[in-house]
């Protein structure tokens, strides 16, 4: 038998997958060369969309979170536009647009480890998991 799922507990879980998302962005080449280059920004554009979280509102990120997030998405929606003709990691590789982005992700993956992950199968007010679990 399939148990509900607080709302809660979804927005907490599309944190923590934000989190691994601006963490292959943080990896700048790197992350690209690990996941692909179409990877490299879907996973990112999964949760985000269109100027705002996908799940919005969603009471797990705080205002300087989503601020951070939103900041990160316009300079990813600037980039696409720039390399919307690219075919290639190597093209991708070569703008240095992967670089560019890296330090913007590793301030916002910076700011949400601060607080760390939410649980995946309990309600939090705040985050209890130190960021290498869950």
């Amino acid at each position: 038998m399939d148990e509900e799922v607080s709302d809660r507990v979804i927005e907490q879980r599309w944190r923590n997958r934000m989190i691994e998302a601006i963490g292959v962005l943080a990896r700048g080449n790197e992350g690209l060369i690990e996941v692909n280059y179409n990877e490299f920004f879907l996973t990112f554009y999964d949760l985000w969309d269109d100027g705002r979280l996908i799940v919005w509102p969603n009471s797990a990120f705080t205002e300087e979170e989503e601020d951070a997030i939103n900041a990160l998405g316009r300079m990813l929606d600037d980039i696409m536009e720039e390399t919307l003709h690219f075919q290639s990691e190597a093209e991708y590789i070569e703008s240095g647009c992967a670089e560019r982005i890296k330090p913007v992700a590793q301030e916002a993956l910076k700011l949400f480890l601060t607080r760390g992950r939410f649980s995946e199968d309990y309600e939090e007010l705040t985050p209890a998991l130190d960021p290498s679990q869950a």
